[in-house]
């Protein structure tokens, strides 16, 4: 006789992924991170470390990249620490700290200068948060009370009555005043 599981178990089981980082398991809306400054945005990565042996074939494109390109991406990028540990038999490693504490460590074994850079590039780019499929492109805080806007919201109740072509809502709206005339004559009164 085959055995039954027990129901009290499946919840641990299911609910097990969710403490590792397997990201395709997660969805979650967009946010913005809480530290970042209120009135300047502040760089979410704060320390970029790359470890890379001085000898080993693997480590030829992150000593590349220290060599040629480390100075000017931290000339570019002051509010982002990076160190070099050059460490005898290791595999070259790029690992990025956040502001969030997360930690970020990427293998960099036969990759050229080139897909270094780029992936530096999308460590200084992120905000530290881990990537998760997206329920939608915004959200709020609050929810809406008000319902979704739709072109037909604020349109007088009657227009629903109403024929096809009746004069009222079929004459073309328009204003006194285009846009092109307001700016002139905004610049024209900036001027005197």
């Amino acid at each position: 006789m085959p055995s039954l599981p027990r129901v009290d178990r499946l919840k641990t089981i299911y609910s097990a992924p969710k403490a590792l980082n397997y990201g395709w398991r997660f969805t979650d809306h967009v946010k913005q991170p809480s530290f970042n400054g209120v009135t300047r945005y502040i760089p979410q990565v704060h320390r970029i470390t790359f470890r890379f042996c001085k000898q080993s074939e693997g480590s030829v494109g992150v000593r590349n990249f220290v060599e040629e390109r480390l100075i000017s991406m931290a000339e570019r990028h002051p509010s982002c620490v990076l160190y070099t540990q050059p460490i005898r038999n290791s595999n070259p490693t790029i690992r990025a700290e956040y502001a969030n504490g997360r930690i970020v460590q990427m293998e960099a074994t036969g990759l050229s200068m080139e897909e270094i850079e780029k992936d530096v590039r999308l460590i200084l780019s992120r905000s530290g948060l881990p990537i998760v499929k997206l329920e939608g492109r915004q959200s709020s805080t609050a929810p809406s009370i008000q319902g979704q806007w739709t072109p037909f919201t604020w349109q007088p109740a009657r227009m629903a009555n109403a024929q096809l072509l009746d004069p009222e809502f079929a004459a073309h709206k328009t204003v006194k005043q285009s846009a092109s005339d307001f700016i002139l004559e905004h610049h024209q009164h900036i001027n005197k």
